[in-house]
């Protein structure tokens, strides 16, 4: 039983990880309609940014997450407004777009890697933050850093959500989000509410990063795994809608660990997709899927 518990808790954990990037992929597409391809490597650029503050700044852990966050929101809104603002400007997103918004999504992805390599190198590095001894529950030793993962991960979530319903600007987010002319003849700078939204899911892609950095190494290619994990969470939960990304990515963690537990962890990549099927063929719109309506 105890070993099963440890597989359960490693499996929320990364599972937090994988919602918290869901999250951002499906916060981006339920207000712009926009698929970012290139969220992985925000992931990555976000990570690589905590490490940086750290090395030039030595600040404590949280600051090095809140910096990492607003600078990957500004790197998110520059993306937005320089690149799929040109290709969603006639109105709507990839409903309009199209295969355009894929390819450029792909584009960014390529650019962002080699800006990567180019300022940081291919070589892995680690983020050295200490989180203390591990926490002693009955014969489980849980290291800190998997807390750490589910505090901000929850404090984050709840942050965004009364960001969205209690906030004038989080109003004027999800008017932007419903529809784009309402919201420009009621006044709204629907241009720096697209750029704001599209930046706070970057943001949350940043702060997953950080958060995974202590417990893996920091490089230019782990953008790519997160991106499939994060996506088949996004499916499984209901592409576009926020708490299914976050269920789907706790299953999605929860079924890999057990998977890699008790099968075979050369594999455990296959465990995502094995439970993406599985929900596809018995939910095809997610478990919290709903009809996605047309963006104006």
């Amino acid at each position: 039983m105890g070993y099963f518990t440890d597989l359960v808790i490693v499996g929320l954990s990364l599972g937090m990880v994988y919602g918290l990037v869901a999250l951002g992929i499906s916060f981006i597409y339920s207000g712009l309609d926009i698929v970012h391809f290139a969220h992985g490597e925000i992931y990555m650029i976000g990570a690589f940014l905590g490490v940086t503050a750290l090395r030039l700044t030595g600040l404590d852990y949280p600051l090095l997450l809140l910096i990492s966050m607003v600078l990957t929101a500004l790197i998110g809104a520059a993306i937005e407004r320089l690149f799929y603002r040109r290709l969603t400007r006639q109105g709507g997103g990839i409903s309009f777009a199209g295969m355009g918004i894929i390819i450029a999504g792909f584009g960014i992805s390529m650019v962002l890697q080699n800006v990567a390599f180019l300022v940081w190198t291919a070589r892995a590095v680690p983020f050295p933050v200490n989180f203390g001894l591990p926490i002693e529950i009955g014969e489980l030793m849980l290291p800190r850093a998997y807390l750490w993962i589910v505090a901000v991960t929850l404090a984050l979530m709840a942050a965004l959500h009364g960001f969205l319903k209690y906030t004038r600007l989080g109003l004027a987010v999800r008017a932007v989000a419903f529809n784009k002319d309402i919201a420009y003849l009621l006044g709204i700078n629907v241009p720096l509410m697209m750029s704001v939204l599209f930046g706070i899911g970057c943001a949350m892609a940043a702060a997953a990063g950080v958060l995974i950095g202590p417990i893996n190494y920091v490089e230019v290619s782990m953008g790519i795994g997160i991106l499939i994990k994060a996506f088949a969470a996004a499916v499984v939960g209901g592409f576009g809608n926020l708490p299914g990304a976050v269920l789907g990515g706790l299953l999605v963690g929860v079924v890999e660990s057990l998977g890699a537990g008790y099968l075979s962890g050369n594999y455990k990549d296959i465990y995502a997709f094995a439970l993406l099927i599985a929900v596809l063929m018995v939910r095809p719109s997610g478990l919290l899927g709903v009809t996605v309506k047309v963006k104006a």
